[in-house]
């Protein structure tokens, strides 16, 4: 499936740029975040999206309003579930453009939204 492709490419892509990955597929009723990772002592909770061409807008523009929110409130049970209050936290977005197995590209928007 092209998303799980998708994940594992960021998930990489991460791993190289010095992140620690601590889960990926999080899932909690209200909703499901691809990759929950940390940086420099930041908590990063990273939504992935990836297309094979921009024919119905750019990847990012699929992380809407309605989407940021359940992001947020999944982000929140997260947090509440590892007691982690008191953590530094951000929200970015990783597109990925799909081209084929070997190639594609990534956009990482770091602070992509906000609580």
């Amino acid at each position: 499936m092209l998303g799980d492709f998708g994940e594992d490419i960021a998930a990489n892509y991460l791993v190289l740029q010095g992140y620690t990955i601590r889960k990926q597929k999080y899932k909690v009723k209200i909703g499901e975040i691809d990759i929950i990772a940390t940086h420099k002592n930041i908590l990063i909770f990273i939504e992935v999206k990836t297309r094979r061409n921009i024919t119905y807008g750019y990847p990012a523009q699929a992380v809407n309003q309605h989407k940021q929110f359940k992001i947020i409130q999944t982000a929140q049970c997260y947090l509440a579930q590892t007691k982690q209050y008191d953590k530094n936290c951000r929200f970015d977005v990783i597109e990925i453009y799909y081209n084929s197995e070997t190639k594609y590209n990534i956009n990482h928007i770091k602070n992509a939204f906000e609580f």
